[in-house]
């Protein structure tokens, strides 16, 4: 070494300890060593798609989280965003159960990096499908006058995908249709729920199809009238006062377009002969088609019959009523019964209603002149009874009377 290096070694190994001196403190006062602490930094899965395709997956919808400890100059340590710490955990290679899988953390400068726990549990869970009902709820009420018809939807079943734990969670995949007044048919799409047993929809789990499309007719009512198809005959001595049916008119329901043509409802035929007391018979109704009744399902038809029975009222000779006497003559009665018989065959109930001031006996003289003649009177009696009486007779049936001059 020349004298002259020999002369400047000295200078020059001060200068360099000099510089290292600046440099520590620089480095120690103006950008000092420092630790900070990031909490729950989430942990992402890696390869769950392939983990998936081999027929696992993660178990519960815990997050994952770790402590992360970042040690550096501080310039360093501030520039690391929270968003660039990196936790993942890859699980490829591992089966189902319960597994402990390495965590592995990334960040980005020249930061050293600790963090806890250096493992999580996850547990793996085999990926199942079952196929599972389709409920539909329908919430609200049609329009006054009318009623839901039967629902009808597609599908009925649908596949549920997911872990076993979950799938087996599964009560029912429902479906809520929801109604205002409506008064048309309904055909609607509506989306899928899987639901457990209290209700309460179940999370991560894949619908074969997330939608069901729901068909729901709405029926009208209308009130008819029942019209008894029945046959009946009394037995001798015996005859049908009544026929009635119970109830006289019932609610049916059906589209509006088969209801407008309908106007009343007819009972199953029946035919009942020789009846000698009063009877019940329980019938079905004959619906058409696209048509129900709302209740009852069948009527009654009541049927009454009474006795015939023989009634006589007399009437004298003076209350007869001779009707269009010729002015001048008069009616000489003094040949005629002093009373005369009104025979009446009819039941019990017509004959209570027969009152003998209602009843007439009426001979027309009209044309006739000065003479002696014999003449059949006419009975006049109430309609009702006229038309209900099995017989009407007059006794006897013609009488002998006279005009003569006044």
């Amino acid at each position: 070494m020349s004298n002259f290096n020999r002369r400047n070694l000295m200078p020059k190994m001060i200068s360099i300890l000099f510089a290292l001196t600046i440099w520590m403190y620089v480095m120690s006062e103006i950008n000092p060593r420092i630790t900070t602490n990031e909490q729950n930094i989430p942990i992402v899965f890696e390869n769950i798609e392939e983990v998936r395709q081999m027929g696992l997956v993660v178990k519960g919808n815990e997050d994952y989280t770790i402590r992360v400890r970042l040690s550096g100059r501080r310039d360093a340590v501030q520039r690391v965003s929270r968003d660039e710490i990196k936790a993942t955990a890859d699980l490829l290679g591992y089966r189902a159960g319960v597994n402990n899988i390495p965590i592995e953390v990334s960040v980005p400068n020249d930061v050293e990096v600790d963090f806890s726990p250096k493992f999580i549990r996850v547990e793996l869970e085999e990926i199942v499908s079952k196929q599972k009902p389709i409920n539909i709820v329908v919430e609200g009420t049609p329009r006054k006058g009318h009623v839901l018809g039967k629902i009808t939807y597609e599908p009925t079943v649908v596949w549920v995908e997911g872990p076993e734990s979950l799938v087996n969670a599964v009560e029912v995949v429902e479906a809520t249709i929801k109604l205002a007044e409506e008064f048309q048919n309904i055909t609607t799409e509506i989306p899928l729920r899987p639901l457990n047993s209290r209700g309460e929809e179940v999370q991560n789990v894949w619908l074969e199809t997330n939608r069901v499309v729901v068909t729901l007719p709405i029926d009208q009512l209308k009130t008819v009238e029942v019209n008894p198809l029945v046959e009946v005959t009394g037995a001798t001595g015996y005859e049908v006062s009544s026929i009635a049916v119970n109830p006289s008119t019932v609610t049916i329901r059906g589209q509006q377009e088969i209801l407008d043509t309908i106007e009343y409802i007819e009972t199953e035929a029946i035919v009942i002969n020789n009846v000698s007391e009063n009877i019940t018979r329980s019938v079905g109704l004959k619906l058409p088609e696209g048509v129900t009744v709302v209740e009852p399902e069948t009527v009654d038809i009541v049927i009454a019959v009474e006795a015939i029975v023989e009634e006589i009222f007399e009437i004298t000779r003076d209350d007869v009523v001779f009707n269009n006497v010729a002015s001048g003559l008069r009616v000489d009665r003094s040949e005629m019964p002093e009373v005369l018989q009104v025979k009446i065959l009819a039941n019990e109930t017509v004959l209570q209603a027969v009152d003998i001031k209602d009843i007439k006996i009426i001979v027309d003289m009209g044309g006739l002149d000065e003479n002696q003649y014999t003449i059949e009177p006419v009975v006049d009696l109430p309609f009702l009874v006229q038309r209900r009486a099995r017989q009407i007779e007059l006794i006897p049936k013609t009488i002998n009377v006279r005009l003569i001059r006044e």
